[in-house]
């Protein structure tokens, strides 16, 4: 079992043993009266004495994420560690029987009693499934929103947790996700593994996850809420027992001063946890860009510092709506591309992994079509035509030789960026793809 399947297992445990407690606290809030959770997590009394469930006295979340979210009826909800089904039934109310709300979880127990929670308020548009979030069976593009109630801040793999987001919103989807941070915690604090399951260890900061959000593509990223804990709350937040993991913990050290240890965990707590709710955007899909669109585009990114492959994939998976920065880097890394056709510039090396990526060698490691070879065929053709009628050669110093570097220099790029960008394209539309 490696680290990462190590966190879930432990964590997936605690959860487990905690939905079974008979005084049910919340895993990441500071208090542990359940009608003071809720309340302080901003939920209204009447979604929680309407409910014929005991979904909200399960509840271990630390905000509401459905309480500004703009979800309306006929949406299609997906909520990220559904738990016992509290929010999933708020949801479900929400986008009326037109709707459809998806819970996804990775431990049995709270699959069950969700389900049965769904069953006793008499919903018939939730679906509960048993999965990671960092593997979401849901999908691509099929949710107008993605929630969450503090569980991110439990996965070991945050970035693929971000990437899944991107994935399953529809374009002009957004997502609305309560969650724990933390920062300046000292070592012994982040290393714990049951405080991991507490949603302290494995918290990160405001910063970070507001930049992971971004770097998989989604836009207008912001907090739009913070409830910062005082002192006393921390304390209450570690001396509940039945809060996932701290319960071990306390097991752990038997010769120890319990009270010791809850004041000096407190202590390094305060002001560095917090819960923050955070909103995102998946771009509405782009319409087809204009030459000086184009243009002013490829200006912008050399601006940030893209070298001319990364720009070249940029221009083109926009226009897909693939933009993705970590597939960009990767796909713009590829040498080895062109070297049927012993090309070596930059541009060269983008363009031909941009026809493997349409042309058959995808996200999903699809065998290459019937088509590949003839495309990249057609592409080493051009260029080394292109190459030998303005340059010296097809290398990347043959193209700029002494000017790299120098306006001018940029200028050749820009302008053979510009024409083999538009040479992909009709490349592609002669072999079907659009």
């Amino acid at each position: 079992m490696n680290k990462n399947e190590h966190i879930r297992d432990m964590v997936s445990t605690a959860y487990g043993q905690a939905i079974d407690a008979t005084t049910k606290g919340c895993g990441c809030s500071a208090r542990h009266d359940n009608t003071t959770i809720a309340g302080m997590a901003g939920y209204k009394q009447t979604d929680i004495k309407t409910l014929n469930s005991d979904a909200a006295a399960l509840s271990f979340g630390c905000g509401n994420p459905l309480a500004f979210s703009g979800v309306k009826e006929g949406d299609t909800v997906l909520d990220l560690g559904s738990g016992a089904g509290f929010d999933l039934i708020i949801a479900a109310k929400k986008v009326g029987p037109s709707g459809h709300v998806i819970g996804v979880d990775m431990t049995e127990a709270m699959i069950a009693k969700a389900k049965e929670n769904i069953k006793a308020e008499g919903l018939t548009n939730v679906d509960v499934r048993y999965g990671l979030i960092e593997q979401l069976p849901v999908e691509s593009a099929s949710v107008d929103w993605v929630i969450s109630n503090c569980v991110i801040n439990l996965s070991p793999e945050k970035k693929r947790v971000f990437s899944e987001i991107h994935r399953v919103l529809k374009p002009g989807g957004q997502m609305l996700v309560s969650d724990i941070v933390a920062k300046n915690l000292p070592y012994w604090l982040r290393d714990n593994d049951q405080l991991y399951s507490a949603c302290v260890g494995g918290a990160i900061s405001e910063e970070d996850y507001l930049a992971g959000l971004r770097q998989k593509g989604l836009i207008d990223v912001e907090v739009r809420n913070r409830f910062i804990y005082e002192e006393s709350q921390i304390k209450a937040f570690f001396e509940t027992e039945e809060i996932p993991g701290l319960k071990e913990m306390m097991n752990d050290h038997p010769g120890q001063d319990h009270e010791k240890v809850i004041n000096q965990m407190a202590l390094n707590a305060v002001g560095n946890v917090w819960s923050a709710q955070f909103y995102a955007k998946k771009p509405a899909t782009k319409k087809k860009q204009s030459h000086d669109e184009i243009i002013n585009r490829m200006i912008q990114l050399a601006e940030n510092k893209y070298n001319c492959s990364q720009i070249m994939m940029v221009l083109a998976l926009e226009q897909k709506d693939h933009d993705n920065a970590d597939l960009v880097r990767a796909m713009s890394g590829i040498g080895d591309g062109c070297g049927f056709f012993s090309e070596t510039c930059g541009v060269m090396t983008s363009a031909a992994s941009l026809l493997a990526w349409y042309g058959g060698k995808g996200s999903d490691s699809e065998s290459e079509s019937d088509t590949l070879l003839p495309m990249l065929q057609d592409l080493g053709d051009w260029f080394r035509q292109k190459t030998a009628s303005n340059y010296k050669g097809t290398r990347c110093k043959d193209i700029v030789g002494d000017k790299v570097g120098t306006p001018a220099g940029k200028h050749i790029c820009g302008g053979l960026i510009f024409e083999t960008y538009n040479k992909v394209n009709d490349i592609l539309r002669s072999y079907g793809f659009s």
